[in-house]
């Protein structure tokens, strides 16, 4: 038992020090979504508001034109307390819950799988080495769980609550109720950790109460009742407002159900050249319709998630959530373990595979059901899954090398087995950390914002000097203006009282505000409208110029792409291609000056 603890030990120790060193600088770059939250727990820290005036919201925090879950909010605040507004404070909670997921799959894959490597001498240091120190390991090491706990990522958190919640339940379910209760508590917190899990953790609770019916006798039922009643007072407040407050915006509006202009042009498309149409325009919308649309858009967002290049190979589709293109979630060694665990699954009809089933094809729906496919942070209660699958299926393996020949003079069991897969396992984490640490922060810094702390130190410098700081986006800026400015939150909650005032038909994105450090005239109007304008000092605003460039009055444009307008003395709004994803040009003012250009 001491060996076992202090190998998960040293497992833990790897996987806190993959998800801890660096965590404020790497990866490169500090999404909005981060520095929101980060905001959000600094604003609650200090006036018991959000930076929306509303005190300690339960259900929901508004973020950018959306509502997010609470529950990593909420955690950030003593970890801001304790460190300070940066980076490092606003991350940490994630990446000390990615460590913990370590310890619950540990947990959760003994009491699945309560077997040790038959193969595996016992007079061998790796001996005391079972199915849960492999899943443990293969989280430590995962290239999602190590991207996600390095980044203020909700979906996260569902890498150690689901695990864990299912643990208690398991344990509580055949015997013990008071971990049943506490399985309440966990599941029901896991409810607020991200907008998949409030669909995912009742339709997998179901599911398992239906099939495992005959084995709950009635005394199982009095000890569920109140498991039911303490996950129903958790529910309760998330499905109200998901019915009838804003909490579910932004599940709405990336439902599939959702549909766009283009949408309902592919179906009346499908409509008119239908063979069918010639017929009977009627017969051809039986097969060109919403409903039809929409069933094709979930299987095929569903099949997504299923593929095999999704997982070991592509990757997701978002950089700005640390998940690189070109590069598996999973390690690719992984695949043949999970593919041998489940032709063992079914071969043995292992007892827990209908539980292993709904966690697999239950987890899925959530995201299938959303637009478009390949969104890791969307299925973050499946991530854990494939670890402790993939440990079954390599301890399946060395039980089934005991039939197997050996050369004469090796030891039974085959330790160079073991010593082959550490090799395997070495150099492909090596391989992953290069990627990670040393190319990625070079090659996708402007899809994780870099730049805009070394960029609002820069800009302090001329706010004295300039009227006029320009953004070139709309909706998000704020945030680090006051992120890294440490805004007080009592002014910033007075000043977004007024915000959000574009038409929804000009943006999505509603609440960049008009506070006096980002404030714009309207085009054609004399009133103050939302853009993402920063002004560093109180004074009138000119009316921007062609293509919303502004006039003489301008000092700065800061940039995120990769061409820009620049107004140069003799070739005004020259087009100017910068070299870094945060570039700060000038402008001239008063009088025509040479035009700056700051790199960093």
């Amino acid at each position: 038992m001491v060996r076992r603890l202090l190998l998960l030990a040293l497992i833990v120790t790897l996987g806190f020090l993959l998800r801890f060193v660096y965590l404020g600088s790497v990866p490169a770059g500090f999404t909005p979504d981060e520095a929101n939250q980060g905001y959000a727990a600094h604003s609650l820290l200090k006036t018991g508001l959000d930076e929306w005036g509303l005190r300690l919201p339960l259900t929901s925090f508004r973020a950018f034109a959306d509502y997010r879950a609470p529950l990593q909010t909420y955690l950030i605040v003593p970890s801001v307390a304790l460190f300070g507004l940066s980076e490092f404070a606003v991350r940490l909670p994630s990446a000390i819950f990615g460590t913990l997921a370590i310890i619950a799959v540990y947990l959760l894959a003994n009491k699945l799988f309560p077997k040790t490597p038959q193969g595996w001498p016992k007079e061998l240091p790796w001996g005391e080495i079972n199915i849960g120190h492999l899943a443990a390991l293969f989280v430590a090491i995962s290239p999602w769980s190590i991207q996600f706990s390095r980044t203020a990522l909700e979906a996260n958190f569902a890498s150690f609550l689901f695990p864990l919640g299912l643990l208690f339940f398991l344990k509580g379910v055949r015997g013990n109720s008071r971990l049943l209760l506490l399985s309440a508590v966990v599941l029901g917190l896991d409810l607020y950790s991200y907008l998949a899990a409030k669909l995912f953790v009742p339709l997998f609770i179901l599911a398992y109460l239906i099939t495992s019916r005959r084995q709950i006798t009635k005394d199982g039922l009095r000890r569920l009742l109140p498991f039911l009643i303490v996950f129903t007072l958790f529910a309760a407040p998330l499905y109200i407002d998901a019915l009838f407050g804003p909490g579910n915006v932004r599940g709405k509006d990336l439902a599939i159900t959702n549909f766009s202009l283009g949408n309902l042009t592919t179906i009346s498309n499908e409509q008119y050249f239908s063979p069918l149409n010639t017929i009977s325009p009627q017969l051809s919308r039986i097969f060109s319709n919403k409903i039809v649309f929409t069933f094709q858009r979930f299987i095929g967002n569903y099949v997504s998630y299923l593929s095999p290049t999704f997982w070991f190979t592509e990757g997701g589709r978002e950089i700005t959530y640390a998940v690189f293109p070109g590069y598996g979630l999973l390690h690719l060694w992984l695949l043949p373990l999970i593919i041998f665990a489940f032709y063992r699954l079914f071969v043995t009809k292992e007892k827990n595979l209908p539980l292993l089933l709904f966690w697999l094809f239950l987890a899925i729906i959530p995201a299938a059901i959303t637009k478009e496919g390949y969104r890791p942070n969307r299925i973050g209660s499946l991530l854990t899954f494939w670890e402790i699958i993939a440990a079954y299926g390599l301890v399946e393996i060395f039980s089934k090398a005991r039939q197997w020949k050996t050369p004469q003079g090796w030891p039974q069991g085959l330790p160079w087995g073991g010593l082959v897969s550490g090799v395997i396992i070495l150099v492909s984490l090596v391989s992953y950390l290069n990627l990670y640490f040393f190319i990625a922060p070079a090659k996708y810094p402007s899809a994780l914002s870099f730049g805009y702390r070394d960029l609002l130190a820069k800009i302090k410098i001329y706010s004295d000097k300039y009227t006029t700081i320009v953004f070139d986006r709309g909706s998000q800026a704020q945030i680090f203006v006051a992120f890294y400015n440490r805004l007080d939150p009592t002014e910033y909650q007075s000043s977004s009282a007024t915000w959000c005032c574009w038409p929804k038909s000009r943006s999505t994105q509603t609440n960049t505000p008009p506070l006096f450090l980002i404030a714009a005239a309207k085009p054609r109007s004399s009133s103050l409208s939302i853009t993402g304008w920063i002004r560093l000092s109180i004074s009138p605003l000119r009316l921007p110029g062609g293509r919303g460039l502004p006039r003489e009055n301008s000092s700065f444009w800061i940039c995120s792409t990769r061409i820009v307008w620049a107004n140069i003395p003799s070739r005004p709004l020259m087009p100017v291609a910068i070299l870094s994803p945060a570039t700060l040009l000038s402008f001239g003012r008063k009088k025509p000056t040479p035009h700056l250009i700051l790199i960093f």
